[in-house]
C-alpha cells in the first residue's frame, strides 16, 4: 500500500479540507462528530490505517437521508452513526471500504407523509421522490416506518442491483431502512445496501432459512433466520468471498484512491 495522507484521502473521496475539519465528522461521516456507543457497552474504536487501506481498494460512498428530520433526536442520530460504524466493520471482511458519508434531511412538512410510510409502495416512492446528484448510494431513513402485514413487518427495502449515478431506475433508486434500535438498524442498513450492491438473500425465503449456522449468520439471511437459527442480529453479519466479488462489480464500487 502506498503512503497517503489524511488530506489526500479526503481530497480523493470529495471531502473538503478547507476550514475546520473533523476526522470523525468529515472524514468518517459520523453525524454527531463522535464515536457512537456500542449497545453492549464494549469500547468502540476506529482505525485510520484500515480506512486508508480500504479506500485504496474498492469502496463506496453513502448519502444518508433522514425523512422527517425535525423529529429525530440524539438517540436516533446515534443509531445512524452506529450503522455507519458497523457497515465499515462488516464490509471490511471482504475488503470493501466506505468512504464519503454525507447527511441530508427532509423536514416533516415537506415529506408528504413519507416520514411515516405504511406500505411497500411508499418505500419505493421515497427513493423516487428525492435523490442526491452524486456518486453515492442514497439510503433513506423514515422517522416512523410501519410497513406491516399478517406475515410480519418490513425492516428495510432496496432494489437488488440499484442504479448507478443517474438514479433514474424504473424501480427503486435507493435503499430504505427504519429505526429499530442500534443493533437491528445497523444490520438492516448494511443488509439493504448489500441488496443495492447486487446481493440477494442467501436462502429461498419464507419459511425457509439456510441449513447451516454460517448461512444463518450471513448478512444476507433475513432477520427471522438470524434470530431462529443464527446467533441473532449482532452476530449475523458474515459475508463470503463470493459475495464480496459480487459487490465489487457494482458500478458504484470504485477505485478512486489507488
Amino acid at each position: 500500500m502506498m503512503a497517503i495522507s489524511l488530506k489526500e484521502l479526503a481530497d480523493c473521496i470529495g471531502v473538503s479540507t478547507t476550514g475546520n475539519v473533523s476526522v470523525l465528522r468529515n472524514l468518517l461521516g459520523f453525524f454527531r462528530g463522535q464515536l457512537p456507543p456500542d449497545p453492549t457497552g464494549v469500547p468502540v474504536r476506529v482505525s485510520l490505517l484500515r480506512q486508508a487501506r480500504l479506500l485504496q481498494g474498492r469502496h463506496l460512498h453513502l448519502n444518508v437521508i433522514a425523512v422527517g428530520v425535525d423529529n429525530f433526536d440524539d438517540n436516533d442520530d446515534i443509531e445512524i452513526d452506529y450503522s455507519i460504524y458497523r457497515i465499515r466493520d462488516i464490509y471490511a471482511q471482504v475488503n470493501i471500504g466506505v468512504g464519503r458519508v454525507e447527511h441530508y434531511g427532509v423536514p416533516t412538512a415537506e415529506a408528504s407523509g413519507f416520514d411515516s410510510p405504511t406500505t411497500s409502495d411508499q418505500l419505493e416512492q421515497i427513493t423516487d421522490t428525492w435523490s442526491v446528484p452524486n456518486n453515492g448510494i442514497d439510503v433513506f431513513i423514515p422517522f416512523n416506518m410501519n410497513v406491516c402485514s399478517d406475515t410480519g413487518c418490513t425492516l428495510g427495502r432496496s432494489a437488488i442491483g440499484g442504479p448507478c449515478e443517474e438514479k433514474n431506475d424504473k424501480g427503486m433508486n435507493g435503499a430504505v431502512t427504519g429505526l429499530w434500535g442500534s443493533e437491528q438498524t445497523s444490520r438492516t442498513f448494511a443488509h439493504e445496501i448489500g441488496h443495492y450492491l447486487n446481493l440477494e438473500h442467501n436462502h429461498d425465503g419464507s419459511p425457509d432459512c439456510p441449513d447451516t449456522a454460517d448461512g444463518c449468520n450471513n448478512l444476507m439471511a433475513q432477520t427471522r433466520c438470524a434470530n431462529s437459527c443464527g446467533g441473532g442480529v449482532r452476530a449475523a453479519i458474515l459475508l463470503t468471498r463470493g459475495q464480496g466479488n459480487t459487490m465489487d462489480n457494482h458500478c458504484l464500487a470504485r477505485f478512486e484512491c489507488s
